[in-house]
């Protein structure tokens, strides 16, 4: 045999040896896996108890806050080549601190990030967000009240599981979106009650509380801002 051949011979079982040892311990790694989290194929980063968040960056991707019985910040096992490390968290006193340290600048991996959920966050209750830069959901969200301050270019939008809320503070800057609507999956009345609903509006912001019927509602908008209302509270404000 040829030593051209006998090269090839070798890179080939080279090859084929490393793709069954990497099939093995993706196996492995399958198998260890808790089947009963329906979570699984995420990574725990943080379990440390928080009731605010404060998140930095974040709108190359998708964030997804859900209620759960324990706090944890999870990413997803397969990052497409993305560097993990590029997600920090940290807690101070109630408040999970959330950054995005890095950008993608390879256009396949920003838009494998672009339509894949990376982060998922949990905690019993979550009372105020701040967010610059990010794009974050909050599912299933079954609280009564709540408080956004959201900067950059950012969108937050809100599935409610409830139909009436106490108390909403929403503050938006900049190129910021925020979207309340009831959770589509419970095929019920799209329509959210709110007695107490606060907006500050700047920049080309855009508020969308078009399913929302609110009994006293405070508006601040500026001018090149925008705010959609149900016709629940265009006639309120006509009156």
């Amino acid at each position: 045999m040829k030593l051209s051949s006998k090269i090839l011979v070798m890179m080939l079982g080279a090859f084929v040896t490393c793709l069954f040892a990497s099939n093995v311990i993706l196996k492995k790694q399958y198998d260890s896996a808790d089947k009963s989290d329906y979570y699984w194929n995420y990574n725990k980063i943080s379990t440390t108890p928080f009731k605010y968040l404060k998140i930095d960056g974040g709108n190359v991707t998708n964030i997804v806050f859900e209620q759960q019985k324990n706090c944890s910040v999870r990413v997803l096992d397969y990052w497409g080549g993305y560097d993990k490390d590029s997600v920090k968290t940290h807690v101070s006193g109630d408040t999970l601190h959330l950054q995005f340290v890095k950008s993608p600048t390879d256009l396949y991996k920003k838009s494998w990030m672009e339509t894949n959920v990376l982060v998922r966050i949990a905690a019993p209750q979550l009372l105020a967000i701040d967010g610059y830069n990010t794009n974050f959901e909050l599912v299933k969200f079954d609280q009564k009240e709540l408080q956004i301050n959201l900067t950059g270019k950012s969108r937050i939008e809100v599935e409610s599981n409830i139909h009436n809320f106490d108390k909403l503070s929403i503050n938006q800057r900049d190129s910021s979106q925020v979207i309340f609507e009831m959770n589509p999956d419970l095929k019920q009345s799209p329509i959210i009650n709110a007695k107490n609903v606060a907006v500050k509006i700047q920049g080309v912001s855009l508020l969308d509380i078009g399913h929302m019927n609110v009994d006293n509602l405070q508006l601040d908008v500026t001018e090149s801002s925008a705010v959609i209302l149900s016709g629940h509270n265009l006639k309120s404000l006509q009156n």
